[in-house]
């Protein structure tokens, strides 16, 4: 699996999610060449869908996304729109978790993303939840017990918010895994007309290079006792390596991620996590600083950290 950044990776899921779950009108499933979706069964209640072992696949196999339970409530003109709804928002997740891109989804992607604005703009309300999903790309494995994800539209603000929960998170045959979040959340919000082009750029190869600004309010990340929390801005583009972030960061119990990644033999990451701690901000149990994150570089209170 691509090697991201926590961070990174983390915010191109949740734009991913944010940005499927508004195409309302779109009908056409993803085409063969794109991905397969498939599920045991389903469900329209009153409340929205519900899908039974819904199953994501690149036509390689090579990537895959399993889910055991995968509800979805909100605003859909019919049951075929609601259901694109859900496969397009997993799909997404897919390439966003993995860095994998596909030219055959991109002008489906598209086409629903120039429905995503009129969804946002009318102000209404999504709820997804993910049951017991895993990613599989090659060898690579990461599962999540819940990803929860809700988001309100306005039909006033030029901007919406949203927030993805995320818990039980586990990896396989993922670099540094031992350093990654079991539990992680974001909140943020994003300029509405700039999501069209960074859908079909996540889960597409589309030759634009779209630049969507987040403002996020608040993000969380912990792995037992060691707790990253943060909140600045961001530069998405669909791509991990273009993609930018600056802000403050705060990690409570450093040490114990240092010690991780020595027992890892991580030794480039734990020297880099040591210089980290030797320019923050020291009080207690908590080092902070200003960060910055450009071309896969992370700068600390102005220092780049080895930590590739």
């Amino acid at each position: 699996m691509k090697q991201n950044s926590p961070f990174s990776l983390f915010l191109l899921g949740v734009v991913s999610l944010y940005a499927a779950t508004h195409a309302e009108n779109a009908t056409a499933a993803p085409p063969s060449g794109c991905a397969t979706i498939s599920a045991t069964s389903e469900e329209t209640t009153a409340k929205g869908l519900i899908y039974h072992d819904l199953a994501v696949s690149s036509p390689n196999g090579v990537t895959s996304l399993h889910v055991k339970k995968l509800v979805f409530s909100g605003f859909a003109p019919n049951a075929d729109a609601m259901q694109d709804l859900a496969q397009a928002a997993s799909l997404l997740l897919v390439s966003a978790m993995t860095g994998q891109h596909n030219a055959a989804c991109t002008q489906w992607l598209k086409a629903q993303g120039q429905l995503v604005v009129t969804g946002l703009q009318s102000g209404k309300a999504y709820d997804l939840t993910w049951n017991n999903a895993t990613v599989v790309h090659g060898s690579a494995h990461v599962s999540v017990t819940t990803a929860h994800y809700q988001m309100q539209g306005s039909s006033t603000a030029q901007t919406s918010a949203a927030t993805l929960n995320m818990s039980g998170l586990t990896f396989q045959n993922v670099a540094n895994q031992q350093l990654l979040p079991s539990n992680a959340r974001a909140a943020f919000s994003l300029p509405t007309t700039e999501l069209p082009a960074l859908m079909s750029a996540i889960g597409g190869q589309s030759e634009a290079a779209p630049a969507v600004h987040a403002t996020i309010s608040n993000f969380e990340a912990s792995e037992g006792h060691a707790r990253l929390q943060g909140h600045g801005q961001a530069t998405l583009t669909g791509n991990v390596a273009a993609t930018s972030a600056s802000g403050h960061l705060e990690i409570t119990n450093l040490e114990e991620l240092i010690e991780k990644a020595r027992a890892a033999h991580q030794m480039k990451l734990a020297a880099g996590l040591v210089l980290g701690r030797l320019v923050s901000h020291h009080s207690g149990e908590q080092n902070t600083w200003d960060t910055t994150w450009e071309g896969g570089v992370l700068t600390v209170n102005g220092f780049p950290l080895p930590i590739k």
